[in-house]
């Protein structure tokens, strides 16, 4: 019988200390982005739909003024506070960047309509435009966040 050294001793149990902890942790759950989160689903759900009923308006009356502006400054504060909430409840979920990302992405996108608004209004022709692009981002939001719930 051949006796082992301590250096072959000592390779052989790391060994299987590595062999045991990989097992161990390998097994447990990988967790690479944020768990589904319902609030984010029902905030966005519902900015969407106040969105679209400002678009809506706006297009029923034919467009709207720079001068006009002043009659959706609730709207722009509430999509502001409704987006600051989303925003800072989502960058609380560790590996959530994706998310808040896009969020990101949502509020730049009421600042420049709030900017535009403001500076030339916002004509009955462009609202179909502006709604898909917001649209775009609400669908991209809820895909992801509805991924997250899994199978």
């Amino acid at each position: 019988m051949r006796m082992h050294g301590p250096r072959e001793f000592a390779a052989t149990l790391l060994a299987v200390a590595s062999l045991l902890l990989i097992g161990a942790f390998g097994c447990g759950p990988v967790t690479l982005i944020a768990p589904y989160d319902q609030k984010i689903d029902d905030g966005v759900t519902n900015l969407q739909k106040s969105t679209a009923e400002f678009f809506t308006k706006i297009e029923r009356q034919g467009g709207s003024k720079p001068e006009d502006y002043k009659n959706y400054t609730k709207f722009y504060d509430d999509a502001k506070v409704t987006l600051s909430g989303l925003s800072v409840r989502a960058s609380a979920f560790t590996n959530n960047k994706l998310t808040t990302e896009q969020l990101v992405v949502l509020s730049e996108q009421f600042r420049d309509l709030e900017q535009t608004h403001m500076k030339i209004g916002i004509s009955r022709a462009a609202v179909p435009e502006y709604e898909n692009a917001f649209n775009r981002t609400f669908i991209a939001i809820l895909t992801l966040e509805i991924a997250k719930k899994g199978p």
